[in-house]
């Protein structure tokens, strides 16, 4: 007798009746009219069955930081910089623990809303040292069973302009990290101005030293107009393809390739293509463009272009309720929503890509093994309240259940956790 058995189940590519036998926390099988004895069997009824969420950049150290009661940014809004600066006066004040708290209870928000695997953004910088490296390795160890979690070293203080700041990324991977991090436009030259070249060749020397791999915050700004050789996304990829880091980098935001001429745009993406670098798109219309007047721009990549080009692009939540960004939910379906909007994807077509951006293309970026719906592959899955992508996403729909490998985590009938005192439900209407 097996552990689990779906029947019935709607998949992304359109198949229908499908069952899934599931054993051990692996699938064993997958077809029509499966013939199994199961300790539990659940008749999906034509729901959408699919392979595990992935979130693939979350800066899960400062997440949750507003008020959770209250929701909203606690000052107004002046300027990028000065987001950047109330986040760093409101940091120094974090502890192990509350950061543990908040990052949890994130975890557990993300995996009643069908989250797998995430990969966390955490500060590493001499002023704190590796407290919040070390902070969401426990957090890791807690939730290890229920969201795989790998921990990005974020300099941000940038690495040239913060002595020590090497060795320190060295030490947390001794401590627990698995991605080494930067952000293109953290480090200066002598003249002041923004050496990302530099910083991206130190990030992508310390990844082949530890053998890990690379993940790159490219392009944040949003000038009117960039020439090819402006780009740090093409200067990565050049790099990757000249120290053959092939498949092993991933860059977020890459904001800029959208204020590019149409041949730039192209011939950066031949780059992007080759270096096969996977581009995470941070559907963050809340910030970028903000400052603008008149042809405000998105902040956004060109999401369709690089699709097209056969790039691999997923999306991310990026900033949740903290300084940065005042919103956000943990939920891939609201993200594909904004995005939906914010890249103009519309068709059936567009949804069933955006639901594929935020599971395989996730995990691609990722790199995680045994994933998908294939007999070997680990059994994360979540069944969706919805017959096709385009009605999951547009719909906004519940997550009738969530497995982690053949456990389960979450059902929409009712859901709770406690956090920081509070009590957090989801209710499913009866």
């Amino acid at each position: 007798m097996i552990d689990l058995l779906f029947r019935n189940a709607s998949l992304q590519d359109g198949s229908k009746d499908i069952d899934i036998a599931v054993d051990d926390g692996v699938i064993i099988d997958k077809g029509s009219n499966l013939d199994y004895q199961a300790r539990q069997s659940i008749d999906l009824n034509d729901r959408l069955l699919i392979p595990g969420f992935v979130d693939p950049h979350v800066h899960l150290d400062i997440i949750l930081m507003n008020s959770w009661r209250q929701p909203g940014r606690p000052e107004p809004y002046l300027s990028h910089y000065g987001l950047n600066d109330s986040l760093e006066r409101r940091r120094k004040a974090f502890t192990s623990e509350d950061i543990q708290k908040r990052a949890g209870a994130a975890l557990e928000l993300a995996s009643r809303h069908g989250v797998t695997a995430l990969r966390a953004q955490c500060h590493v910088d001499t002023k704190i040292g590796l407290k919040h490296v070390e902070a969401l390795q426990s957090v890791k160890e807690k939730y290890a069973g229920r969201v795989t979690l790998q921990i990005v070293t974020f300099p941000q203080q940038g690495f040239s302009r913060n002595p020590g700041s090497i060795e320190l990324v060295k030490e947390a991977f001794r401590t627990g990290a698995d991605v080494v991090g930067c952000a293109s436009n953290l480090d200066f030259d002598s003249a002041g101005n923004v050496d990302s070249k530099k910083h991206i060749d130190t990030a992508l020397d310390l990844a082949m030293e530890l053998d890990v791999d690379l993940d790159i915050h490219a392009d944040l700004g949003i000038p009117q107009s960039v020439e090819l050789d402006d780009l740090e996304v093409v200067y990565a990829a050049q790099r990757t393809i000249e120290v053959g880091y092939q498949g092993r980098v991933a860059a977020g935001h890459v904001c800029a390739l959208g204020s590019a001429s149409q041949d730039i745009a192209q011939q950066a993406i031949g780059w992007i293509k080759e270096a096969d670098i996977s581009i995470i798109s941070q559907p963050d219309l809340y910030r970028l463009g903000r400052d603008d007047t008149r042809n405000v721009r998105r902040g956004l990549t060109r999401v369709k272009e690089l699709l097209s080009a056969g790039v691999n692009v997923t999306y991310a939540s990026n900033n949740v309720r903290d300084a940065l960004r005042p919103v956000g939910n943990l939920n891939p379906l609201e993200e594909a929503l904004i995005l939906s909007y914010g890249a103009h994807m519309d068709t059936i077509e567009d949804f069933t890509t955006l639901l594929r951006m935020s599971t395989y293309n996730g995990a691609k970026a990722l790199r995680l093994g045994n994933y998908g719906l294939e007999p070997g592959c680990s059994a994360d899955f979540v069944v969706l309240d919805a017959l096709n992508p385009s009605a999951a996403i547009v719909g906004l729909v519940e997550k009738n259940y969530v497995f982690k490998a053949g456990r389960l985590m979450a059902s929409s009938r009712v859901v709770s956790s406690t956090y920081n005192g509070n009590q957090l439900q989801e209710v499913q209407k009866s």
